[in-house]
């Protein structure tokens, strides 16, 4: 998995760009690179899912972790580009309820 973090458009926004698989292998240090910038002053996550192939338990743990850790900063998780085996794992397991889901990164950039 590759990971991308940038700042959005808000001083308090972090956008993550994930590419590959969000699995077991890659979720402990894609929550642990994400959470820091979080507490660093950035507790608006959007994950931009575009480009996420698979998604497991591991990584549907890690987007639970995620949801926590912004919900204590005073944020919140918002994820785009959800489609396929992301978005069927996310619906089963019932996360997709604790996120705002956006169509595109710019809705979810200018979202308030």
């Amino acid at each position: 998995m590759k990971l991308h973090l940038e700042n959005g458009p808000a001083k308090d926004q972090l956008v993550a760009t994930l590419q590959g698989d969000l699995d077991l292998y890659a979720s402990v240090e894609f929550c642990n690179q994400v959470t820091r910038q979080m507490e660093a002053g950035r507790p608006q996550l959007i994950l931009n899912f575009s480009q996420v192939r698979y998604l497991d338990s591991s990584g549907v743990g890690a987007v639970i972790r995620l949801v926590q850790k912004a919900r204590s900063l005073k944020g919140e998780v918002r994820i785009v580009g959800l489609a396929g085996t992301p978005k069927k794992v996310l619906e089963m397991s019932n996360i997709i309820s604790l996120v705002k889901v956006f169509a595109s990164l710019d809705e979810a950039k200018a979202w308030s």
